[in-house]
């Protein structure tokens, strides 16, 4: 029972480890943007956005799938006491993944204007030339994100994250600027640079740690335990990668959809002059959306090892303890962000996107993406770790089609046009849900009642919402009386956050929501509880 526990604690400090590091990613990348757009204005951001949404596709393409195997597969040998295997399935792992890095490179540099053509974005052909580099060094980090992940230590992953995302931004930035003289679309290019830089950055980091640190994770493998041959192992990588990389491709494609024919069904609704612009809209509102999804798609990383681990002991009455404290994390987390996106949507672009406000309405109608996101995200997890990919590529498939066909019909009438696609991505990911919750509630031994995790936070979500909205009026008419527009809109919403914080907090503690265990479960809590008042502290009941 106590390993058990450890178990369950070091994967929760991996989820906050990972969370904090994709907070500040994510974080980054929001004030990232309208800094870019200052440079290279609506059309130029939306060459960019054309340019990067065409890249993650093929970024998704190279290295989705084996971060997770890589980790599953390593804490499943590691279950075993099989640490011999487990160091060499990595070693092969990592070899398989720069060969096929390296070719995806060539590849992307190659066919880059073929590429940039069919998707009706011709002027985002610098943009994959500039990024081509990044499918190598990127492949590279991965086989050791999962590596490091399969152990359980979640640190050198969101260390790597952050030295990656600091040089992203800070260097794209600058070569948008110094390229600018040269042409929008060399600014656009430019702007890719630091992505190239920083995933070379994080490779060498990952590279140096796992030099550093090698030995410690050397264990002796018992003689009891028959050693697995090469090829097992890669055909097992495979097996698990290959499907897993699958489901990824098509959630992805669902960015593609919104890609290739939102431009073309514009200009159905005559609307051409300004597509690029509205297509530029609706990737700051998939930027914002990033910020919360970034935090449950930590959760679900976190969790594989100990999943896989249960699965692999055959433990399903602990693997239904484990899902059922994801789903619960996941939507504490989830539904207060989607409600506060949704509050404070229009004040958030004005504070952002100062000169370029237009999308804060898809933010308004499509901020509950955040919780369906979250849902999907969990699920495929359970699926992956019981080799049933296969079902979430499925139900994902099954999602972007139905898209496909709201898109077409609902963007080409003007009075809806860019919202077209919004509405499409919330249809999708529900019946997703739905496909996946029918298939593991009838053939899993993962059974958990979601419904009974929803009732706290959509109750303290509720009481946020009114202390947001509530507290952000008050304090931009208090602060209009003697400051601009802009810094009272600006200190208004970073005021009107910190309450909701608080009050979502103290009403998730108030009704059991918030426990003692959710406390310890955080790194460094000790240190913590310094700046939180007993009177709160002394709300979390012990369960």
């Amino acid at each position: 029972m106590k390993k058990d526990t450890t178990s369950s604690g070091s994967a929760t400090k991996g989820f906050a480890i990972l969370s904090v590091a994709g907070i500040i990613n994510k974080v980054l990348s929001v004030l990232y943007v309208p800094i870019l757009m200052q440079i290279v204005g609506d059309d130029g951001y939306g060459i960019y956005s054309g340019g990067y949404q065409i890249y993650t596709f093929i970024y998704v393409l190279t290295n989705s799938g084996f971060p997770i195997a890589i980790s599953k597969l390593q804490s499943e040998l590691i279950a075993n006491e099989n640490y011999r295997d487990a160091r060499r399935s990595f070693k092969l792992s990592r070899l398989l993944l720069t060969a096929y890095g390296l070719v995806m490179t060539i590849i992307t540099a190659v066919f880059a204007r073929q590429i940039t053509s069919l998707t009706g974005y011709d002027r985002s052909y610098l943009v994959i030339l500039a990024l081509s580099p990044t499918m190598l060094f990127s492949a590279i980090s991965s086989a050791y994100r999962g590596y490091f992940n399969g152990n359980s230590n979640m640190k050198p992953t969101a260390m790597s994250q952050i030295v990656e995302q600091f040089l992203n931004v800070t260097l794209s930035l600058l070569f948008a600027y110094l390229l600018k003289p040269m042409g929008l679309e060399y600014a656009c290019a430019g702007a890719t640079v630091g992505t190239t830089i920083g995933s070379l950055g994080s490779a060498i980091f990952l590279g140096r740690t796992y030099g550093k640190n090698k030995k410690e994770l050397y264990k002796k493998t018992p003689r009891r335990v028959t050693p697995i041959a090469s090829k097992s192992l890669i055909n097992k990588l495979l097996t698990y990668s290959i499907p897993i990389a699958l489901n990824s491709v098509i959630i992805y494609g669902g960015n593609i959809v919104d890609l290739t024919n939102t431009k073309k069904r514009l200009t159905a609704a005559g609307l051409e002059a300004v597509s690029y612009a509205k297509y530029g809209a609706l990737n700051k509102y998939s930027t914002l959306l990033n910020v919360p999804a970034a935090i449950t798609a930590a959760l679900q990383i976190a969790m594989i090892p100990s999943f896989s681990a249960a699965i692999a002991k055959e433990d399903y009455k602990l693997l239904k303890k484990y899902v059922s404290d994801v789903f619960r994390i996941s939507l504490l987390i989830s539904i207060p962000c989607a409600v506060g996106l949704g509050v404070l949507s229009k004040p958030l672009f004005e504070m952002l996107f100062p000169s370029y406000i237009d999308g804060w309405y898809l933010m308004a109608i499509g901020s509950c993406v955040v919780v369906l996101i979250a849902m999907v995200q969990i699920q495929s997890g359970i699926l992956q770790c019981f080799n049933k990919t296969n079902i979430a590529t499925l139900s994902m498939l099954a999602g972007i089609f139905v898209k496909i066909f709201i898109n077409y019909f609902l963007i080409a009438i003007p009075e809806i046009n860019i919202t077209g696609a919004v509405i499409g991505t919330i249809v999708s990911y529900i019946i997703s849900i739905i496909i996946n919750n029918v298939y593991i509630q009838r053939n899993l031994p993962a059974k958990v009642v979601i419904k009974k995790h929803l009732g706290r936070p959509i109750i303290a979500s509720a009481a946020m919402a009114i202390g947001v909205g509530v507290s952000y009026k008050l304090v931009f008419l208090l602060l209009g009386l003697f400051a601009g527009v802009y810094i009272s809109n600006a200190l208004a919403v970073i005021f009107s956050i910190l309450v909701g914080i608080a009050v979502y907090g103290i009403v998730m503690l108030k009704i059991g929501g918030l426990t003692a265990r959710d406390f310890a479960s955080i790194p460094h809590m000790n240190k913590i509880k310094r700046f939180i008042p007993n009177r709160i502290l002394a709300m979390a009941k012990t369960e």
